[in-house]
């Protein structure tokens, strides 16, 4: 090995490490020839990319690079400049880029030559082997761009004079001619090739379609799609016969997320982005070596958990905040959810085996989506109007940048892929996105939406007289929407009419000892609520205390890199009283929340909160501060702090805080959380949700998780602790548990916990030993099954005479 390294890969003999990279391309700009001072036959040849951002595989690019350098200069007698800065200034025409990637013992290096000022790629090569064989793979790299370094060296055919008197390559984009197309057909692939140039090079439109960011935040360095524009949009059909698909952006790489984290799809993919100034569209291919093990429902919107399904993620502000997701399945049903930074899991993915995360289901926007089954897999298209997405005002000429996710489940391979790589040693879903850039031209236009209802009851009662009489009351009411810019929503509503919302899903309300938490499903309190959310252990705005609004308005969005919102409500519910002589009969409660963040980098922000709500004399305020901060790629700490003032119709006025600390670690094998925080006795919000009040507690979760990647994809320990005290000092609550998870091949998962812990109640102690477990098969397309219980000590809370029993459910 020593005597192998002098020339190779100097580096090679300190260490070996794991990597990740990706394809490398430039943004496109004005064609100019090389400088006349530069020989022709000159290349950059930059550092190769370690996407992956692990120090310890830094040598590798180093190694790799040097490698390809000694094998361009020896092999094809080219001139090579080493650095990408000094090959700009001295316009070097042509660049050597790449990245490389390790997946076990497996190393994956990928490289392409590509004109530097116009983007195009003129040879591109992946290679994969093992480790050990690392010499032979960069040797691969060389010879496998050998028609590109001809072609830079003058020795293409079909090649043009360049303005050195040199040939240079010139390609531009081919026209195919359109093939009879039918159902299901997937849309020929639009090759770009070297076609004879007179007058100098010209390349019209073509563009480079995919690159590496820039200027992105969190996200530079990652991948990037930069989809055309169409002129006609398609037939949302599910059929891929649309003649625009031709000259769409094509999307075919895809990796794994899960089981086998960064391993090749084992199924093609072909996905094809374009876009109007009204929507963006999204046709999918999904290929199958086995069309039967396709798991598709035709099920309501939202109810596909279980299906082979198509998602993409929008983060259209690059602020690692939130994102939009729009999901298919091969009947087209769709999904759609808000996915905020708090639950886009820890280390690239959920708990569970497959994933991405789902996101807040509760969420409603207005696309269309159509699916069908094809021979060989699934196909299905998808229009996004840019109207029912929230996102940067930008000038019509000005290229929007805007996160981007593509995945794709498999649920009868357990298989789980992406388009921007996503690894389990990061935290979070949204700082791994890819990069969607180049959009232009969408339109200015306004969202307007007008909702009108009129309702009527009509009755008959007895007068005084005995004569039956009837009465009728009609009632009117209207919703009103209007996109006061692309990043803000203003939202007004007069007696809505709320009979048509889905009902709350039955709770069991049976031995419980605090009050039931139902979430909202109204529309006009459903817009922009994950902007009003406040992380910590309780919930300062829980819409669902506004029970029966006369009126109300919102103003909900975001302005650089503030987001906003502002609500106010009068709710008739407190004067909907039976005795008249009451005196809050008839009246009604005002309420106002505000809210307002500023995001300072990736997950990372401050905010405050203020909410008021006054019926008669009563008034209640609570005023917040709260804030979370991301620290390299695996921790993130946060601080909250709320103070309330409540009157109530009494007269008697008490103030009461919270505060709390919380500090996490979501990594690849390690994960852990230390919270505590401080809830007084008098804390009053009439706004929020509160189960419990009076409270000093601390509580800390740590785990661990293998990752065999075999038959076993996942396995490990958890151990769960938490300590609660009143103001008092007296110990209120404790408890110790500890849990194993395991998943495996053919979707089968497990997972138990055993506890042990201490419940004051009554003034009483009661300690309690109890367990849970939970697995599920679902191996077959047509069934799965699950079953889970629980038992042990259960205390019966009856405040006269409570008592230890057991408790058993299934």
């Amino acid at each position: 090995m020593g005597l192998a390294c002098h020339r190779r890969l100097p580096l090679i003999c300190k260490t070996f490490a794991l990597a990740l990279g990706l394809l490398v391309t430039l943004p496109l700009s004005t064609v100019h020839a090389q400088s006349p001072s530069i020989p022709f036959g000159t290349v950059g040849v930059v550092p190769f990319t370690n996407i992956s951002g692990d120090p310890t595989d830094a040598w590798l690019s180093e190694g790799i690079t040097e490698t390809i350098i000694s094998d361009v200069k020896q092999l094809y007698a080219l001139t090579v400049v080493s650095d990408e800065a000094t090959a700009r200034e001295r316009g070097v025409l042509w660049l050597v880029t790449g990245g490389f990637q390790r997946l076990g013992s497996q190393l994956r290096i990928t490289a392409r030559v590509m004109n530097v000022q116009t983007g195009i790629t003129l040879e591109s090569i992946k290679v994969d082997g093992e480790f050990d064989e690392l010499f032979t793979l960069q040797d691969q790299i060389a010879h496998g761009l050998v028609a590109g370094f001809d072609a830079i060296g003058g020795n293409a055919p079909g090649s043009a004079q360049g303005a050195s008197g040199t040939t240079v390559p010139g390609p531009t984009k081919a026209t195919p001619s359109l093939p009879s197309l039918r159902s299901g057909m997937k849309p020929p692939i639009n090759e770009e090739t070297p076609e004879q140039i007179s007058g100098g090079p010209d390349f019209g439109d073509v563009r480079p379609e995919f690159g590496l960011a820039s200027g992105a935040g969190v996200l530079t360095g990652r991948q990037t799609a930069r989809p055309l524009v169409t002129q006609v949009a398609p037939t949302i059909d599910g059929r891929l016969d649309d003649p625009m698909w031709i000259d769409a952006l094509r999307i075919t790489e895809f990796t794994q997320l899960a089981p086998l984290e960064g391993a090749p799809a084992t199924e093609k993919t072909e996905v094809y982005i374009t876009y109007d100034s009204v929507n963006i569209y999204f046709g999918f291919y999904a290929y199958y070596s086995n069309p039967n093990s396709i798991r598709a429902n035709r099920a309501d919107r939202d109810r596909v958990p279980g299906d082979d399904t198509f998602s993409v993620y929008f983060d259209p502000f690059l602020d690692q905040q939130r994102a939009y997701v729009f999901k298919v399945n091969a009947y087209g049903v769709q999904s759609d959810a808000i996915l905020s930074a708090r639950s886009s899991g820890g280390g690239g993915a959920p708990r569970g085996f497959f994933g991405p995360p789902r996101g807040d289901r509760s969420w409603d926007a207005l696309f269309t989506t159509a699916g069908q089954m094809v021979d060989d897999g699934f196909t299905a298209e998808m229009a996004i109007p840019f109207k029912s997405l929230r996102y940067p005002q930008r000038a019509i000429s000005t290229p929007h940048q805007w996160g981007l996710q593509i995945a794709r489940v498999m649920r009868g391979k357990n298989e789980t892929v992406v388009w921007s790589p996503v690894s389990r040693g990061i935290a979070g879903f949204l700082p791994q996105m890819g990069v969607l850039e180049g959009m232009t031209g969408l339109s200015t236009s306004r969202n307007i939406e007008i909702l009108p209802t009129f309702t009527a009851l009509k009755f008959g009662s007895l007068d005084g007289r005995g004569s039956f009489v009837d009465n009728t009351q009609p009632e009117g009411g209207v919703n009103f929407k209007y996109g006061v810019t692309s990043n803000l929503i203003a939202d007004l509503t007069f007696n809505p009419d709320f009979s048509q919302i889905e009902s709350d899903q039955p709770q069991i309300e049976v031995n419980q000892r605090y009050a039931l938490f139902y979430p909202e499903l109204r529309p006009f309190f459903l817009e922009g609520a994950e902007i009003f959310q406040f992380r910590g252990p309780i919930n300062l705005v829980h819409t669902r205390t506004i029970i029966d609004p006369r009126y109300g308005a919102k103003l909900t969005g975001k302005a650089g890199n503030t987001t906003i919102g502002v609500m106010y409500t009068n709710d008739e519910a407190p004067g909907n009283l039976d005795d008249s002589d009451d005196p809050g009969f008839g009246h009604s409660a005002q309420t106002f929340v505000g809210r307002m963040r500023y995001d300072l980098y990736s997950e990372s922000y401050v905010g405050m909160i203020f909410t008021a709500r006054e019926f008669l004399d009563s008034s209640n305020q609570v005023g917040g501060i709260d804030s979370n901060f991301r620290v390299g790629d695996t921790h993130s700490f946060g601080i909250r702090a709320v103070g309330t003032r409540d009157r109530d119709l009494d007269g008697i006025e008490t103030t009461g805080h919270l505060l709390n600390a919380s500090f996490r670690k979501a990594g690849r094998n390690l994960s852990y959380f230390f919270a505590g925080y401080s809830l007084s006795p008098d804390f009053q919000t009439d706004v929020g949700f509160v189960r419990r009040t009076d409270q000093r507690s601390m509580f800390s979760n740590v785990s661990y998780r293998w990752w065999p990647e075999n038959w076993i994809i996942s396995w490990g320990p958890e151990v769960r602790y938490r300590r609660s005290y009143n103001f008092d000092g007296i110990l209120e609550d404790e408890n110790a548990d500890a849990g194993f998870n395991l998943a495996l091949t053919n979707n089968i998962q497990f997972d138990a916990t055993a506890s042990r812990d201490m419940e004051r109640f009554g003034g009483i102690d009661f300690f309690k030993t109890r367990y849970r477990f939970f697995g599920i098969v679902s191996a077959s397309r047509r069934f799965s099954f699950g079953l889970g219980g629980n038992g042990g000590d259960q205390i019966f809370f009856d405040d006269e005479n409570p008592y230890l029993g057991s408790e058993t459910g299934w």
